[in-house]
């Protein structure tokens, strides 16, 4: 899925933001002609994601999601957000294409009265019949880190799914098998509030390889609840590899993910379609990078030999 950013500019200023380069450095809004011809370049997907930035404060928002909607070309829309502007275009969001993803943080990240708006806008959006198109984020980022406000509103509203990663860490510095250790304590003391909710986490960007986990927790992790085997199967590491990721900036060049941004950002207009550009990065970033042994263990491993397993995200092996 290509995912396109449509502005630089974000009503927040969240602490683990891995777009923090780029993020509010510059007032860089897509243009709604840039626009149409990036749906034509990414349609053969059939999925396209809306970031930023806050995508809802995009000044166009509103005509982006009517042209979507009515786009035959497209069967989902997914929209990142951080919730705090979604009444401004609850009409528009809704509908039966759109997917809303909504980061939620700690009052202590964005203040309480943030954290108000965005419980009154998952009320909103449930009242008129969206609770199977909204999924609930949590990015741990932290040691210690305070979920409660998250499963307050989890509990609130009975989801029964949410996404969660652990983030990239921002300036980078640390190798990825010693922060991933590092935070695996906090990321169970997370699953484990939802194992009490009967509520099932779906791990997302940045999964954490198999070989991190002890038997032990391997164990806790089959007895989570989940919503598909491709889902368990990204809980418990036992398939972290990805495929190219394609962000698409406003002034119409891409990378293969914000996360790998610093190696490669070419014109989509050198390329035929999004095929050709994921073509383009799994050759001259996935093709090298895969082969990089993120700890000594990877080297006679199996799954790392036979790419079943890249040892963890391709950003940390610079």
């Amino acid at each position: 899925m290509a995912n396109v950013l449509l502005t630089s500019r974000c009503n927040l200023k969240c602490p683990y933001c891995f777009a923090s380069d780029f993020v509010g450095s510059r007032a860089d809004d897509m243009s709604i002609e840039s626009f149409i011809k990036i749906l034509d370049f990414v349609s053969p997907d059939r999925e396209i994601g809306l970031i930023g930035g806050e995508p809802l404060i995009y000044d166009k928002i509103d005509t982006v999601l009517d042209i979507l909607a009515n786009d035959y070309r497209f069967s989902r829309v997914s929209i990142f957000t951080n919730g705090v502007n979604i009444d401004k275009h609850i009409d528009s969001l809704c509908f039966s294409k759109s997917h809303i993803l909504i980061n939620l943080n700690s009052p202590s990240d964005i203040g309480i009265g943030a954290y108000d708006k965005v419980s009154a806008n998952i009320d909103m959006l449930l009242q008129r019949g969206m609770k199977n198109q909204v999924t609930l984020g949590l990015n741990i980022y932290k040691e210690n880190q305070d979920f409660e406000p998250f499963l307050d509103i989890v509990k609130k509203h009975g989801f029964k799914r949410v996404r969660v990663c652990v983030t990239i860490p921002n300036g980078g510095g640390e190798c990825q098998s010693s922060y991933f250790l590092r935070m695996k304590e906090t990321l169970f003391s997370f699953y484990s509030e939802l194992y009490k909710l009967g509520v099932a986490p779906c791990y997302d960007c940045n999964v954490i390889p198999s070989c991190y986990y002890t038997d032990e927790e391997k164990a806790f992790l089959s007895r989570l609840p989940y919503f598909s085997e491709h889902e368990r199967s990204l809980l418990l590491g036992e398939t972290p590899v990805c495929s190219p990721i394609i962000d698409i900036y406003p002034d119409g060049s891409a990378t293969r993910c914000f996360g790998c941004s610093s190696d490669a950002r070419v014109k989509i207009d050198d390329f035929k379609n999004i095929n050709d550009l994921k073509n383009y990065f799994f050759m001259w970033i996935d093709s090298k990078r895969v082969h990089i042994p993120s700890r000594e263990e990877c080297k006679d491993c199996y799954k790392f030999k036979t790419f079943a397993c890249f040892g963890g995200c391709l950003c940390y092996k610079k």
